[in-house]
Order: structure tokens, then sequence, then C-alpha cells
């Protein structure tokens, strides 16, 4: 038996002696890459939470909207069953009250038969209204600690809660293109701190089997930014020429969550029309 030979069989060996098979992924149906999964969506009563949401529901995920406003998540449970066949959900969060996130991430794992929570998309988030020399304490506190400080205690809890029932899953930040410029506003600082925070979360949370990356949009036609339904995108500032779409948001952060993003660590995938990526002017 020649040398080459024996390391062929020595090599079969040892594929045959590891402890865990990690199968390739591949989609038996392109339109549930996220069939069984249940995802937790804070800011999902509006905007790109909500594209976030109903893009899941499309996929076969049934989703837990979380917000402030019990009415207004209602509502848009009703509207996203209305246009999806999946099961939407809501629970009231207030990503401010850090002390009562713990128990309100049980009280959403509940709200479904299976009893746990799969993914989450923090997407809960706010912009100023002031340049730098009109900028505020108050509006300065409000944007970081919507912005980072709530993020971190969400992740905290749901990776407890995602380690203590062993689930591999998936965490999603949603950042911004603001994060690739120079920052002198509390909403670009708050997006680069998302963006270190997810690489740090990512290299803490893997040995676990979680998963965490970033989306990073760019201008997007949602009421933050002025538009409505209907309203134009043209965006003549924007290297594209225009704002994305709250739909196109939704899809990438699918794959991303999805079995094909498992590869896919500590990064952030920016979608910006080329807003922070070519031009760090806009």
């Amino acid at each position: 038996m020649t040398n080459k030979i024996k390391q062929i069989i020595k090599k079969v060996i040892w594929l045959f002696k590891e402890k865990e098979m990690i199968p390739i992924p591949y989609a038996v149906n392109a339109d549930s890459l996220l069939d069984g999964k249940i995802a937790l969506i804070t800011g999902g009563s509006g905007g790109i939470g909500y594209a976030i949401a109903e893009s899941f529901m499309k996929n076969g995920c049934s989703v837990i909207l979380a917000g402030k406003s019990k009415e207004k998540l209602e509502k848009c449970c009703s509207d996203l069953q209305n246009v999806c066949t999946g099961r939407a959900k809501s629970i009231v969060i207030d990503v401010l009250d850090v002390k009562s996130i713990p128990e309100r991430i049980e009280e959403a794992a509940c709200l479904f038969d299976a009893g746990y929570i799969d993914i989450l998309v923090n997407s809960a988030g706010v912009n100023v209204k002031h340049q730098f020399m009109e900028t505020e304490e108050s509006e300065y506190d409000n944007t970081m600690n919507i912005n980072a400080k709530g993020t971190f205690f969400m992740c905290q809890a749901v990776a407890k809660h995602m380690i203590e029932n062993q689930i591999k899953g998936h965490i999603l930040n949603v950042t911004s293109a603001s994060a690739l410029r120079p920052a002198w506003t509390p909403y670009q600082m708050s997006k680069w701190a998302l963006r270190g925070f997810t690489l740090g979360l990512a290299d803490t949370l893997l040995p676990y089997g979680i998963i965490v990356n970033a989306i990073g949009p760019g201008p997007t036609a949602t009421p933050m930014l002025g538009r409505d339904n209907g309203d134009s995108i043209y965006h003549p500032n924007c290297p594209s020429k225009r704002y994305a779409v709250p739909s196109e948001i939704g899809a990438l952060a699918t794959f991303m969550v999805s079995e094909y993003g498992n590869l896919i660590v500590g990064d952030t995938y920016y979608i910006t029309g080329g807003s922070g990526t070519i031009s760090s002017h806009y």
C-alpha cells in the first residue's frame, strides 16, 4: 500500500470520527427560508422594523412585534396577518425600562406554543432633530439610551434566554450608513457604538451557536425621513439617486438570519445605494 493511499484512508477515518457533522445549508423551498422560526422585533410597528416583520412572515416565520404603543402594535399585527399567511403577535416593551426587559422577554417567548425565541431584531431607534450646536442633553441621552443602551440590554436578555434553552439563534442589529461617516451627532455616535457592539457580541456568543450581525440601511423611505407610501423615492444626493424602500431592507434581513447567514459573523451588511460606502457625504 502506497503512502498516498494510506494518507487518503487516514483522512476518511478522521472525517468519520468527527463528533459533529455540520450540514451544508440549502433551500428546500426558497419562499420558506425561516419556516418554523419565531422572531422578536423591536421597533416592529413601523418603518424598517415592520418591513422586516412582513418579509419574515412571508418566509414562514412567526413574529412578535415589540414597541411602546399597544394599540399601534395590535393594528400592525392585524395588518400583517391580512397580507401574510404567518402568525403575528405583539408585546409592549420599553427598551428604556431596563429592569423590566428580562421579564418581558420571557413573556414574549410564551406567546407561541414553542416557548422560545429564535431570532432577535433590534430595530427600535430614534433620530435627532437638532444640529451639533443646538443639541441639548435630554436629546443626547434619549438617543443614546434607545439606540445603544436599549439594544445592549435587549441582546443581553435574549442571549440568556437562547443559551438557557439551547437555541442556536440569530441576533440582527439595525445600524446605519451613519456608522461609516464621521460622527458629530448622538445618532451617528449611537450607530458607531452598534457597529462595535455587533463585533464584540458576535465574538462573545458564537461559542453558544448564536450568530450576531448588523444591517446598515442608508436613506430609507420611512416616516422617520418624512417619506410615506406613494411619495417619490428620488434622492438627489444619494449616489444611486433614490431612497431605499423598506421591503429591500426586509429581504436582506431575511437572508441574514436564515441558514444561509450562519457563516456571516460579526459583520454589517450595508444597503445604502452608495451612501456612506462610495460617498461619505450623504
